[in-house]
């Protein structure tokens, strides 16, 4: 039994920290949740964009603004209740 969960996010790093916290680094669980929490204007591209860019975890796409990439997370899987 595998002990380990490997699951794809979204991370975007900002090249100028978030206005209103500082931070620099957000994580997402699809590309479209990105542009529930930012602006196409504060990403620097569309939606669209970012689908065509097939991005994976050796190509991130770069835009003016911000980095967008995949990452891995990797979870220890819950034992079940018998």
């Amino acid at each position: 039994m595998e002990k380990i969960t490997v699951e794809t996010i979204i991370k975007v790093q900002f090249l100028n920290p978030d206005l209103q916290t500082g931070r620099t680094e957000f994580y997402f669980g699809s590309l479209a949740a990105i542009f529930e929490v930012f602006t196409e204007d504060e990403v620097g591209c569309k939606l669209n964009t970012l689908w065509a860019a097939k991005i994976d975890h050796q190509h991130p796409k770069v835009t003016p603004k911000c980095i967008v990439s995949k990452q891995f997370l990797y979870r220890k899987k819950q034992k079940t209740a018998k």
